[in-house]
């Protein structure tokens, strides 16, 4: 049963909305022991267990659970970390259609923000890396993206992309970023979903039956509501002794 005080991790459930993107999922084969393959970048089984692991650590050691995680919060958890490279091969797609590059002073800069809103957020009591607190923060909002503290690069990396794409657009729609009415904050979402799901459909992506399955028109992922991720007390001990 979850905490009370964590809408939280019962939040990731709907990650199969939240996170999802439209992807094609293309053709062939999963390679042996392959969670996911996108734009030819393998990511294990093992990875994903890991992962999964190191977030049940995460919010277990913070208190948000009562009776350990569920089946369908492992599954959602599962999810999210293959939405989140899904989620930034598409921006990068889009981000390179634009021609615009994002680059390491500006994953710096999203990541110093990340960290320190996590930090005020959590408090002086928190007292893990820094990635944890950016995990945990996350997992405390009511859009929880169930981000694993060893995923969060690819996190940032996604708010800088975001960022920079939001810019470039509004420059080019002749819109203020500083003075965003809900006419043009529309007009700017419009533009934005619309690069991104033609984004969605160039993307190479393979997900493996494990973890569900794309739904391009509707950009949710369907199906494995329960999970075969099962990570054991060992595993978990080592996760709370492996520094992030």
């Amino acid at each position: 049963m979850v905490h009370a005080r964590s809408v939280r991790l019962a939040a990731v459930i709907v990650l199969g909305g939240a996170v999802a993107l439209a992807t094609t999922a293309c053709g062939g084969p999963m390679q042996a022991g392959a969670a996911a393959v996108v734009q030819g970048e393998r990511t294990s089984d093992r990875d994903v267990q890991s992962e999964v692991a190191s977030v049940v650590s995460l919010v277990e050691r913070a208190g948000l659970t009562q009776g350990g995680v569920t089946d369908s919060q492992r599954a959602a958890l599962a999810k999210a970390q293959i939405s989140l490279l899904v989620e930034v091969a598409k921006l990068q797609k889009v981000a390179d259609d634009l021609g615009v590059t994002v680059g390491p002073d500006a994953d710096a800069e999203e990541r110093g923000i990340l960290v320190r809103s996590a930090r005020t957020s959590l408090g002086p009591k928190f007292t893990g890396s820094d990635n944890e607190a950016v995990a945990l923060a996350d997992i405390q909002t009511q859009r929880a993206s169930g981000v694993a503290p060893s995923v969060v690069p690819v996190f940032t990396h996604i708010q800088a992309l975001k960022n920079a794409i939001a810019t470039n657009q509004a420059a080019q729609l002749h819109i203020d970023l500083n003075a965003l009415d809900a006419k043009s904050a529309q007009k700017l979402d419009d533009a934005i979903q619309a690069l991104e799901q033609k984004a969605a459909g160039e993307i190479d992506v393979k997900v493996s039956p494990r973890y569900g399955a794309f739904d391009p028109e509707k950009g949710d992922i369907f199906g494995a509501t329960t999970s075969w991720i099962r990570p054991t007390k060992d595993q978990l001990a080592a996760r709370q002794q492996q520094p992030q």
